[in-house]
């Protein structure tokens, strides 16, 4: 590997290969399968390794962001979070599951969450999102102030203010084909809460393992991240995660699209790969 300066801590060294998305949680559908990449219009490839920069951390960067994954994994696995937790599940059953009656959307309650770890995993996220150059990532990016504080909260070990790129969960209830999905940029429409009206909040989109996590690209607001409560991560130890039947899903919406259009232009090259 080359040498250089850790875009993370700022330490001279060697870097070392970096997983912009946890490699557990962008594991193909069978061990020794190679991932097949396709989408953005461009030819598809064959991959056998989940993202990765090898020029953005060294050693002391990857040991903060490897905490932080560790820990990660580990839970979001134990409260079924995540489809590699669920076992022989096909569909979500815990005890903190509510569906709503039109039996597509749900909400859990989950209970004794570490909120200052699990929010400065998701930020770890979009703080390695926005630094790498890798392409797939390129609908990710930040001010360069706010890049710079990312860097000092994630090396801190401080999850600063909630109103700073605060981050709202969705998980996948039903169980659908195994994938991975590079960040994206979208705008969502909040509903009226309280005294605040419908509101249109601008997002990062980063989805891995049936989980959705929704990272509002704002650094500050008027208090409207604190109204919100539970919903936000590293609010509470309590944390409120909304839920979506795979088959009523976005993701599977843009999964089909993806693959349709990539059928639709690239078959001949798909047939050999």
């Amino acid at each position: 590997m080359a040498e250089g300066t850790c875009k993370l801590t700022g330490a001279k060294g060697r870097f070392v290969k970096s997983h912009l998305i946890p490699k557990a949680l962008t594991r193909p559908e069978e061990p020794g399968l190679p991932l097949i990449q396709e989408g953005r219009g461009e030819r598809p490839i064959r991959r056998w390794d989940s993202w990765y920069d090898d020029k953005l951390v060294t050693r002391s960067g990857e040991e903060i962001l490897t905490d932080l994954d560790t820990w990660a994994i580990a839970t979001l696995r134990q409260r079924k979070l995540l489809w590699s937790g669920w076992g022989p599940m096909q569909v979500l059953a815990t005890n903190d599951h509510k569906r709503l009656p039109n039996g597509m959307w749900g909400l859990r309650e989950v209970k004794g969450i570490d909120a200052t770890r699990a929010r400065l995993f998701f930020l770890s996220l979009l703080w390695r999102a926005a630094a790498t150059t890798r392409p797939e990532f390129s609908e990710v990016t930040l001010p360069s102030e706010d890049l710079e504080l990312l860097c000092k909260l994630l090396v801190e070990g401080k999850p600063g203010q909630l109103a700073f790129y605060p981050a709202i969960l969705t998980q996948l209830s039903t169980l659908g084909p195994t994938h991975n999905h590079s960040p994206i940029a979208q705008t969502k429409i909040i509903p009226t809460l309280g005294t605040h009206s419908e509101n249109c909040i601008p997002i990062f989109r980063f989805y891995f393992d049936g989980l959705i996590v929704h990272v509002h690209r704002h650094s500050t607001d008027d208090g409207y991240t604190e109204k919100l409560g539970p919903s936000i991560v590293g609010a509470d130890r309590l944390l409120h995660v909304s839920t979506v039947t795979y088959e009523a899903s976005f993701q599977r919406e843009n999964l089909h699209y993806i693959q349709a259009a990539t059928i639709a232009r690239w078959q001949d090259t798909l047939r050999r790969i």
